[in-house]
């Protein structure tokens, strides 16, 4: 299967979006916005189902030009509670193009304040989830690219509507299979109401046999009807994983949250829940935030590339695109050419180069043998953490000596300021997360070089990677790094660092190495965290003594009991070994986080939440029947 899905084949007749595919038209002639009104906003009894719900989550299936999406949005804006917050969580097989969307919601000038909105973020043609946050309407809009079965095989949500918008089922069966209707019931909430234009007889037959009370409604313009339902069950019974999240859509969301670690990763976590109206408030031992390995002048944001469709393939393409939307208009961009580190990897970039995983506007071969990827640059860290931070209680100098659950619920921090009781608590601390969970940190020290501008003016051109980076700043030039193992979560600049750093200048980028001959070096040191894996870890803790006891049979290959939540440490999060991709991979992890603990949506697939779950060391361990 191509990399990338395959490209939208509307067209434009008569003044109609259409597409010959299926032979339907994007919306109706008759009036899109008003039959978007009656069909799924009056058919899953809106707004007056959200009215007074801090948290509402609707689904849809068929994004197409994003009308329902913005006409839905703009009905939140104006009659939600204060604070409440709406998930809208879409899938689209083949992306329109954002001048057809443009185009096709230029017809409803009612909402064309939020259709430009949406499409100076139209989402990227690449597979994959896509979350948009427009924070000052508590709107997050997540769109799922590909096969609409598999975008909802593997979301975790507790869906509270249903927008059923596909083509006519005769010209596009797929999206109205029995699949569809049964992972519907899966993820519904109680009374979850769905609506749609069609009124076929497989539909409605489906739905009923999902669980949903189906019933025909007088339909829009010349249609004669259309269907409202609502889910009455029997829910399917419950059935866990062995790796613990929060209940989606269970228990409230946590009023006030601890972030222990101030750097980009915490920052991040600050934001992601600043933005959800919670409380945060961060705990930095030392005297400013960034004082780690975050605390460079600036850092690369480039995708990392695989050529399978893996569960940590589809994680850095999403962090690569969820990266570029957070720090928008505050990246300093330029085009990124990448070589092979290795023998190897020539390959690899030629088969990468041939089949591309992100649109031409990303991605183009880079002659003899590499990729330029467009679109990516320099971040600033300072300049994030600070904005990041803007609204979080801040406690420099202050170190979390222990963290412990508080029997009424909620976590008490021994400080060496004193003691403080949250909610929740959210470990983003690099190498001394393993001070507070039992993970398998590694330590790798990291030395960098700012060469400052040159005599003969100021470098530039794109940045270099192979293995190796070198990336012109602010007339000057920022190359490195080093990735050496460390002891101690503090290390040294050392002579020898820098001597390798330039050597691996002078083979990746000569014409760079030249062109800084002479000029001062400032060098930086720094301890990055890492898993042994080389995956991040992201995710609600495990209570390890309980857990291992309760699935120690997979050690022996029995049954295990799924119909119970395995054993967790509510309201304990980590967030970790981001390695040398902290600035890429924050933003989406944060995300990530906050989502679980919050019970929202996830952003993330049930494959790639479990691939990067802080119990995966744990669960490697009790079936190869170690027990730890």
């Amino acid at each position: 299967m191509p990399r990338r899905p395959p490209p939208s084949d509307a067209v434009w007749r008569d003044g109609a979006l259409v597409s010959p595919r299926s032979d339907d038209i994007y919306f109706s002639r008759d009036g899109g916005l008003d039959e978007t009104a009656l069909v799924f906003h009056a058919g899953c009894g809106l707004p007056e189902g959200w009215s007074g719900r801090p948290r509402f989550t609707i689904v849809e299936l068929g994004f197409g030009a994003g009308l329902n999406a913005v006409a839905t949005w703009d009905l939140w804006a104006r009659t939600r509670s204060p604070g409440a917050t709406l998930h809208f969580v879409t899938t689209e097989d083949r992306l329109l193009p954002q001048a057809d969307a443009a185009g096709a919601l230029a017809a409803f000038p009612a909402i064309a304040v939020r259709a430009r909105r949406l499409l100076a973020r139209w989402p990227k043609a690449a597979y994959g989830p896509q979350r948009l946050w427009f924070e000052d309407d508590g709107f997050a809009l997540t769109v799922l690219i590909g096969d609409a079965a598999h975008g909802l095989a593997g979301l975790r949500a507790r869906v509270d509507a249903w927008f059923l918008d596909g083509f006519a089922p005769a010209r596009n069966p797929d999206m109205w299979s029995e699949a569809i209707f049964a992972r519907m019931a899966a993820l519904s909430a109680p009374g979850a109401r769905a609506a749609t234009y069609s009124v076929s007889g497989a539909v409605r037959r489906g739905l009923a046999a999902a669980g949903f009370a189906v019933e025909k409604k007088p339909g829009f313009a010349g249609k004669r009807e259309r269907l409202e339902a609502r889910f009455v069950g029997p829910a399917p019974p419950p059935r866990f994983g062995v790796l613990p999240y929060t209940e989606e859509g269970g228990s409230a969301p946590p009023r006030r949250v601890a972030v222990i670690g101030g750097g980009i990763a915490g920052a991040a976590t600050a934001a992601a829940f600043a933005r959800r109206g919670v409380a945060v408030r961060v705990f930095e031992r030392a005297d400013r935030l960034g004082a780690g390995a975050s605390g460079n002048p600036a850092g690369l944001v480039m995708p990392r590339l695989d050529r399978g469709d893996t569960p940590l393939a589809r994680l850095f393409r999403a962090a690569h695109l969820a990266a570029l939307d957070a720090y928008a208009g505050g990246l300093v961009e330029m085009d990124v050419i990448e070589r092979a580190a290795a023998p190897r990897d020539v390959a690899a970039l030629a088969d990468l180069a041939a089949d591309p995983p992100l649109p031409d506007d990303f991605l183009v071969p880079a002659p003899p043998d590499g990729l330029r990827h467009r679109g990516g640059g320099l971040v600033v860290p300072a300049d994030w953490i600070s904005r990041w931070t803007a609204r979080a209680d801040l406690a420099l100098e202050t170190a979390v000596t222990t963290i412990a659950p508080v029997d009424t619920g909620g976590w008490r921090l021994d400080t060496t300021r004193g003691a403080d009781v949250v909610d929740a608590v959210i470990v983003t601390a690099g190498p001394a997360l393993g001070a507070f969970v039992d993970i398998p940190i590694e330590r790798r020290a990291g030395q960098i070089e700012w060469a400052q501008p040159p005599a003969t003016g100021a470098v530039a051109g794109p940045a270099r990677v192979a293995g190796p980076y070198a990336a012109p700043f602010r007339g000057g030039l920022l190359f490195g790094a080093t990735f050496d193992p460390a002891d101690t979560d503090d290390v040294a600049v050392s002579d020898a660092a820098r001597a390798r750093n330039l050597a691996d200048l002078a083979r990746l980028a000569p014409d760079y190495a030249a062109a800084i001959a002479g000029s001062v070096l400032i060098s930086r040191a720094s301890v990055r965290a890492t898993m042994p894996d080389r995956a991040p870890i992201a995710g609600l803790a495990a209570d390890l003594p309980a857990w291992r006891a309760r699935f120690a049979g997979l050690a022996h290959g029995r049954d295990l009991d799924l119909a119970r939540p395995p054993p967790a440490l509510p309201g304990l999060f980590v967030l970790g070994g981001l390695g040398a991709r902290g600035l890429s991979l924050a933003p989406l992890l944060a995300e990530t986080i906050a989502s679980d603990a919050c019970g929202d949506p996830h952003v993330l697939d049930a494959d790639v939440l479990n691939a990067i779950h802080p119990s995966r060391f744990a669960l490697r361990a009790l079936k190869r029947g170690q027990g730890a």
